[in-house]
């Protein structure tokens, strides 16, 4: 598992700003797993002592899908800026492809594009940070340990860069009108509530895992599928940043984030698309710069009456993966006084 620093010269994302298509979300579609190689024997690790804020949440009763729970993820997380190689990065080798979008870097940024893979290589042309027109012409390679895509430049002719600045392009009107997101919502909630980890891995993204943050100013915990599903039985303590009070907040997924996740599911919640809602109110910047061209719904439990201040937010980003969307974020947004 990985906490990914917010990648040097290369990442996109258009924040979108659409007005919200809104939906009730009805029965709890069965979650598709998606299949991933065999995850090798690591050797489990202590874990810190978890320091758990003091708010009244309650945890599930969670039953593990397996009598032999999987390994503890070893040492500390270690920041990467470059895609593990024996992770299943889908961008389809060999055949040309897109449109692709610029993701995971600030608008003052370029993706670079150099005349053969590898970052040694000159430079013979660039993408913005918001672009969202990249064509692959089908070539690619593994380079330390990047994989790199042979795409058209804006100029005319091939080039290279970094697949790990890349995400499927979709409108935002095809994405708040796509059911199958919706679906995605409800799969989550019913994977929270069964504490299937198996069934979670398969719903985060293959090609850039699932981001989540506990508040938006702090940088993200990366889960990747093969980490996401130990979630609910690992006890490895993260770093999830500080919030209003200035401590940070440490312990497990399981104990800081699932029952926040919960919170709102349990409850008549609302969606909505592209709109990140009252969380506009209390950051001036509530989507990541750095996830341009990545699509988002809001899901808001509101304000008990006559306690105002009790509504919690999770803004949950979609990433398409050969045409199918995935989980690619989670961010948190509660009250601070």
């Amino acid at each position: 598992m990985r906490v990914r620093p917010f990648l040097i010269p290369i990442s996109l994302l258009l924040a979108l700003s659409l007005g919200g298509c809104s939906f009730s979300l009805l029965g709890t579609p069965a979650a598709t797993p998606f299949t991933f190689p065999t995850v090798p024997q690591v050797t489990p690790q202590p874990s810190a002592t978890p320091v758990i804020p003091t708010q009244d949440l309650t945890l599930p009763s969670l039953t593990p899908t397996s009598s032999t729970p999987p390994p503890t993820p070893p040492g500390s997380p270690t920041p990467t800026n470059t895609p593990d190689p024996s992770l299943p990065y889908v961008i389809l080798p060999g055949s040309p492809s897109g449109p692709y979008a610029v993701t995971l870097m600030t608008v003052a940024d370029t993706l670079n594009i150099r005349s053969a893979p590898g970052v040694d290589n000159p430079l013979v042309g660039s993408f913005p940070a918001s672009f969202t027109g990249v064509m692959r012409s089908g070539p690619s390679a593994w380079v330390d340990p990047s994989l790199w895509v042979e795409v058209q430049k804006p100029t005319g002719g091939p080039g290279w860069v970094n697949s790990a600045y890349l995400t499927e392009y979709i409108t935002p009107a095809a994405f708040c009108a796509d059911n199958r997101v919706t679906a995605l919502l409800t799969d989550l909630g019913a994977v929270l509530h069964n504490g299937d980890g198996e069934l979670l891995s398969g719903l985060v993204s293959p090609t850039h895992g699932m981001d989540v943050r506990l508040w938006r100013a702090s940088p993200p915990v990366n889960f990747e599928p093969v980490f996401a599903q130990w979630v609910f039985i690992s006890t490895w303590s993260h770093n999830w940043g500080a919030g209003a009070s200035g401590a940070d907040v440490l312990g497990s997924f399981h104990e800081v984030i699932l029952p926040r996740l919960l919170e709102v599911y349990d409850a008549s919640y609302t969606l909505t698309c592209n709109d990140p809602g009252v969380a506009a109110t209390f950051s001036t910047q509530p989507w990541p710069e750095e996830y341009h061209n990545i699509n988002y719904y809001a899901l808001f439990k509101p304000a008990t009456p006559g306690v105002d201040m009790d509504w919690r937010l999770w803004l949950v980003g979609v990433e398409y993966v050969l045409g199918k969307p995935y989980l690619f974020s989670l961010i948190h947004f509660q009250w601070e006084p």
